[in-house]
């Protein structure tokens, strides 16, 4: 009996061993893939960057005269000319104020013109030996201070003028109001923009370029803009403006690109300040090269940890039916589509999904059904 429980222990190792030899023998099934073909194209290297719409001009509007305001004809989207009136501001204690200069500069006209009578005779006595020298002095000063008051009063009464010229705010330039911050009745400040006039007929990007891109980027090179109000949709632009210098923080290179504002049927510009996009700017053309879809290139820290970013994972499916890891080298991208500089061959078919996962080696069978995958 005892010699029974020694053996029993070994039995079942020997039992449970030969188990798990069976079950690591069972060959894993054919992995389902969907594949294409690796094949050769015309590729643009781009360079794409967040785009937001923004006008080319914008120009705010204040009042320097802080009264109530009489009059706001224009309403926000409304279409200003340069030269039109804007806004009325009161401006009555400023009319009375030049009205009361005026009638002082009236008096002084007078009590200088007085002066100027008593100088002369005051000079013709001195000159008979009548008059004292003191007694002209006192009416050549007298004259002098007169005349010098009224030259102050003139400058305060144009410099009151031409804060009263400032109640009509009118538009320096033609184009669309926005952002319109009173209403008629309201008091307003010059800390406080009446409104905005945008021109909208051209736009512009501001795009932020990080330093290895600057190179890559010139004036006049052409700019395309896809926008998410339009999709499917593509609007051109140009690189007008190129800062020469470096944003310290950020390490960036602020270029501006503008575009040209198309109309729809209506007479309505399409494109609106604020809209959201892409920009793309072309900066070399790849002529027939070996390209592959963005889904078929894996991420893989075991191999881009010393490369970067160049290096991405691909499947390809050999003649007979088994997976084959690459390590692939990539070159110029355009949208999906990759430039591959190293790693595949032309006609090769790529495993473009059901590929997670998938071992060296491992079968495969090529599946077709969408919902299958």
């Amino acid at each position: 009996m005892k010699r029974f429980l020694l053996c029993l222990p070994l039995a079942v190792l020997v039992i449970t061993g030969c188990s798990k030899k069976k079950v690591d023998d069972v060959p894993e099934p054919p992995r389902p893939v969907r594949i294409a073909p690796v094949t050769r194209a015309d590729i643009d290297s781009q360079l794409i960057y967040g785009a937001e719409l923004q006008p080319s001009v914008e120009v705010k509007l204040f009042s320097t005269v802080m009264d109530r305001i009489l009059s706001l004809p224009f309403q926000e989207g409304d279409y200003i000319e340069k030269g039109e009136v804007v806004a009325l501001i009161r401006r009555e204690a400023m009319d009375r104020g030049l009205d009361q200069l005026g009638a002082q500069l009236l008096a002084l006209d007078a009590q200088i013109a007085n002066l100027e009578s008593e100088l002369a005779r005051a000079k013709d006595l001195f000159t008979k030996g009548v008059a004292t020298q003191q007694a002209l002095d006192q009416v050549q000063t007298s004259y002098d201070a007169t005349v010098a008051q009224r030259k102050a009063l003139v400058a305060g009464r144009g410099q009151l003028a031409a804060t009263a010229a400032n109640a009509v705010v009118k538009a320096p330039i033609s184009g669309v109001f926005a952002n319109r911050m009173f209403e008629e009745g309201d008091i307003a400040s010059p800390q406080a923009p009446l409104g905005r006039i945008l021109v909208i007929d051209t736009l512009k990007v501001t795009l932020k370029l990080i330093e290895s891109h600057v190179a890559k980027v010139h004036m006049g090179q052409e700019v395309t803009i896809d926008l998410d109000a339009y999709p499917g949709r593509t609007f051109s632009g140009h690189v007008t403006r190129i800062l020469p210098y470096l944003d310290p923080e950020t390490r960036t290179n602020a270029v501006e690109v503008s575009i040209k504002n198309p109309k729809d049927e209506s007479g309505q510009y399409l494109l609106k300040p604020g809209m959201y996009g892409r920009a793309k700017l072309i900066t070399e053309r790849r002529e027939n090269v070996i390209v592959a879809p963005g889904e078929a290139l894996l991420l893989d820290t075991r191999i881009t940890g010393e490369a970067g970013q160049e290096l991405r994972k691909a499947v390809v499916v050999k003649p007979d039916n088994t997976a084959d890891i690459r390590v692939v080298k990539l070159g110029a991208r355009d949208g999906n589509q990759w430039e591959i500089l190293e790693g595949l061959a032309e006609g090769e078919s790529l495993v473009v999904r059901g590929h997670h996962g998938i071992k060296q080696g491992q079968n495969v069978v090529i599946d077709t059904q969408e919902d299958r995958l």
